[in-house]
């Protein structure tokens, strides 16, 4: 137990800096999403607007039949980005593009609430909160650790090739892949919440912003 505690502590303590790297790049995709909403003409609102309005009738009538869609889609999405940072922290050259979607992911979680907040004030505040909050709660550290993981390998092969000094990648393979297999864990968490509990929130706050 000693042990197990001690080399956590060394994980955290070694990819520390890794770790306000990737929140930083994802707290600054939330910036940038929110910002560039800004940016949009009024058309470009109007149909997004429309959009919404669609989105939220067919939630606020959400059966078991939607509920398994939306799980299914979000399925999709989370762990098709996780496979991709995961066989990218594989290379050497890999890390650039991981912090890249890091970003993209804080980008479109910003857009998202800056928009509710944009369309309906306080009442957007509370929609989001409950539309949006539940499950980002477990699957923003979900991508943030792996994402952290895929892009520490990456840097790591990275400085190895630069001083010549070649490790097998069997050697890393295996705590890679636990801690990825703990983000997929954690993932699968958020991703029943957005399904199944997001949508209940969802259904008492439409009427207050229709």
């Amino acid at each position: 137990m000693e042990e197990r505690r001690r080399k956590i502590e060394e994980y955290f303590r070694n990819n520390m800096g890794i770790y306000i790297l990737i929140a930083a790049l994802f707290t600054g995709g939330v910036l940038a999403g929110a910002l560039s909403l800004r940016g949009l003409g009024e058309e470009q609102l109007l149909q997004l607007n429309r959009y919404f309005m669609v989105l939220a009738e067919g939630l606020q009538d959400c059966s078991g039949t939607e509920q398994g869609a939306i799980f299914r889609q979000s399925l999709h999405i989370n762990f098709r980005y996780l496979l991709l940072i995961s066989f990218l922290g594989l290379f050497p050259f890999g890390f650039p593009l991981i912090a890249g979607l890091v970003g993209l992911r804080g980008f479109s979680l910003g857009f998202t609430v800056a928009f509710l907040v944009r369309r309906n004030s306080l009442r957007g505040v509370l929609f989001a909160a409950g539309a949006v909050l539940p499950h980002n709660l477990i699957l923003i550290p979900a991508v943030i650790l792996g994402s952290v993981t895929a892009f520490s390998l990456s840097w790591f092969r990275l400085r190895c090739a630069l001083e010549r000094r070649p490790r097998p990648l069997r050697e890393q393979l295996g705590p890679y892949l636990l801690i990825l297999l703990l983000a997929a864990v954690l993932m699968g968490a958020a991703i029943l919440v957005e399904a199944y509990i997001s949508p209940l929130f969802v259904k008492w706050l439409i009427p207050a912003i229709q």
